[in-house]
């Protein structure tokens, strides 16, 4: 992926994931659930293993955190994400900077490696495992 090309991807998806927040966050703050997105969720009933990640997102700004850690510790990361990333890219656009491309290369790297891949999938299912227990009422 050349440079612009993921830096266009960076601020668009960045953007459309704090439009996202904010319209969730106005729905969830009214008592209304957010619409549904999530294709396996409406195909099998079950949560996938982001699931939740909104509801965890709109815990952490209020403050409730381990509200947010019970919804899915996910949301911790896609806060961070277009919290950070957005911002970032703007700033290296502005000052000439490659900072984000040269991470990105790096996290590429990274996740090709085999066991760091494993780690993070392994990671994901783990809460995957947690999340369906708890929607089963097993604890």
């Amino acid at each position: 992926m050349t440079r612009k090309n993921l830096y266009f991807l960076a601020l668009f998806l960045g953007l459309a994931g704090q439009l996202w927040i904010v319209y969730s966050y106005k729905k969830l703050e009214k008592q209304e659930e957010a619409f549904n997105t999530c294709i396996f969720n409406r195909l099998t009933g079950l949560p996938c293993p982001s699931c939740g990640t909104i509801h965890s997102i709109v815990s952490i700004i209020h403050g409730n955190f381990r509200q947010a850690l019970t919804d899915n510790p996910l949301g911790y990361i896609g806060i961070l994400i277009v919290s950070i990333i957005p911002y970032w890219v703007l700033a290296d656009l502005a000052f000439g900077k490659e900072s984000f491309y040269r991470f990105f290369l790096l996290a590429d790297r990274m996740l090709k490696r085999r066991w760091v891949l494993a780690s993070v999938l392994s990671i994901v299912f783990l809460l995957w495992i947690v999340k369906l227990l708890h929607f089963f009422h097993c604890f």
